[in-house]
């Protein structure tokens, strides 16, 4: 029973994602999903949430050092380094009020815990690129 629950909680956050905006799925994500569907336990999880939360994480440094790199002017990157840490400050906050908030038994609170903390970091990640990617085209 709790694999068929898991695999309904995966199918509702991707069509979730699909109807929000259609992009191409990541290879990172694919791969969680794949890591996540040979065991439903809190360890294996567990386990699939810390590759795929530190692929993203890395990719996260990529996009900020590049965009950092694209900005030319001090005061613009004095700004983006400002609005960044601003950002980790927030991330740290939302991830501590994740572990109060589903701090409970379960293989579903285990999981929605470390989805959230992967989607935060996967949407600045996305934000980040997309950010780099308007500085390009003018």
């Amino acid at each position: 029973m709790p694999k068929i629950y898991l695999l309904l909680l995966l199918l509702l956050q991707l069509v979730g994602r699909a109807s929000a905006q259609v992009v191409a799925e990541d290879a990172i994500d694919i791969a969680y999903r794949n890591c996540l569907l040979k065991d439903t336990s809190s360890g294996n999880i567990d386990g699939c949430a810390f590759i795929a939360y530190g692929k993203w994480n890395k990719e996260l440094d990529h996009a900020y050092d590049k965009l950092l790199k694209s900005v030319k002017k001090p005061k613009d990157k004095a700004a983006l380094k400002q609005a960044q840490t601003a950002w980790v400050a927030f991330r740290d906050a939302e991830f501590a009020s994740y572990d109060n908030m589903f701090n409970c038994p379960g293989n579903r609170w285990c999981m929605v815990r470390q989805d959230s903390r992967i989607d935060l970091v996967r949407a600045r990640t996305l934000q980040l690129r997309r950010y780099a990617g308007s500085l390009k085209k003018d």
